[in-house]
């Protein structure tokens, strides 16, 4: 599937700026945005429920951009399932093949329920089953017309945390086996990593950075990015030299390494401002006792403990640094120093390696609940 200079306008104000996107045959592709950001109206457009400004929607080759919905080889997972509720699941999941006439349905409408492993609850009524069974239904309805592209627009919101994780994985299970284009819109960076072998991230209408769920992660091209997928430490600082393949930057009297491949700022030259950043579980946090310990060649932020939560997995830490900025610590619960308590002085210590540079002019609070 390809969107070519696709985009939509109401009046004066932009919801999706041209775009150009190709979503590889058979693939898990996500839309990830914040609520306003043009992933809807995008996968509305591609379902042909919103008549596009601008650009064009090609399946193959073929433009589909004119036709209406019922003609385009494209099939769509709503949030609230949209199943009929005098139904059974079998006439549910069968509906799609009667009304384009085709009379024997037993073979195909079995083995789409087999696929979502419902097969056993087949003259159940929609209001007899789970959310996520629900949800399965609906993507069972959706596929059996085998659709060149499945459209799922925010199809997990609707369920609780613990069933919104099975369900991912279980999506995912349902995409490999039927191989089938699955576009997927949704505001929850934990999901779009775990399902999607492409995400696009959305952000004013433009898609800000496309790629790997982990490439994403690791390498984020901007601020928003950096916030948005997972959290960032963002540290003003200056390039002051260079070290071999390193740019060497200050930071008030914090000394950062940071190499010179990852840095995304407009300049690499001396005294160019850059936000230095760094994710959270990246960074060791030890006791300023332990400090003789820490191995030559690492970056290191001293500081105060200023926050501590235990989340069961991982405690986080909220470190004060001298030189006025604070930084996020995840660390692995695995053996707890009692002594990392608030009020305690630590030494912050991390692998160069995995530090990425971003440019200083864009907002560093971009993609974060403290944006304005």
């Amino acid at each position: 599937m390809r969107l070519a200079g696709l985009g939509k306008a109401y009046g004066s104000f932009t919801a999706v700026h041209p775009l150009d996107l190709t979503v590889p045959a058979g693939s898990f592709f996500a839309l990830l945005g914040a609520s306003g950001c043009g992933k809807t109206t995008t996968l509305r457009m591609i379902a042909g429920l919103e008549d596009p400004t601008s650009g064009a929607v090609l399946l193959g080759d073929r433009d589909v951009t004119a036709l209406p919905p019922h003609k385009r080889p494209v099939n769509t997972v709503f949030q609230n399932y949209a199943l009929f509720p005098h139904l059974d699941i079998y006439e549910n999941v069968a509906f799609g093949l009667r009304r384009r006439g085709i009379k024997s349905v037993k073979k195909q409408v079995h083995e789409m329920l087999e696929l979502v492993e419902l097969g056993a609850l087949a003259r159940r009524k929609p209001h007899q089953l789970s959310g996520g069974q629900q949800q399965r239904v609906a993507v069972a309805r959706a596929l059996i017309n085998h659709p060149q592209v499945l459209l799922l627009d925010e199809p997990l919101g609707a369920l609780d945390l613990k069933l919104r994780r099975q369900m991912q994985l279980e999506l995912k299970r349902i995409q490999t086996e039927v191989g089938i284009t699955f576009v997927h819109v949704t505001h929850d960076q934990e999901e779009a990593m775990t399902m999607a072998d492409t995400v696009a991230v959305m952000n004013g209408g433009r898609v800000e950075q496309l790629g790997a769920p982990a490439d994403l992660y690791e390498n984020p091209a901007s601020t928003f990015v950096a916030n948005f997928l997972g959290q960032s430490n963002l540290i003003g600082a200056r390039i002051t030299g260079r070290s071999g393949e390193d740019l060497l930057l200050a930071a008030g009297d914090t000394r950062i390494a940071l190499p010179a491949a990852r840095c995304r700022a407009a300049s690499a030259a001396e005294g160019t401002a850059v936000l230095a950043g760094v994710r959270p579980e990246k960074i060791t946090i030890s006791h300023r006792d332990d400090a003789a310990g820490i191995p030559d060649g690492r970056n290191r932020v001293t500081g105060t403990v200023a926050d501590s939560s235990f989340t069961g997995v991982s405690t986080q830490y909220l470190v004060a640094t001298p030189g006025g900025f604070e930084v996020s610590v995840f660390e692995q619960n695995v053996e707890r120093d009692t002594r990392l308590v608030p009020g305690a002085e630590v030494v912050l210590h991390w692998n160069p390696a995995h530090t990425f540079g971003l440019d200083a002019a864009q907002d560093i609070d971009a993609g974060t609940e403290d944006e304005s």
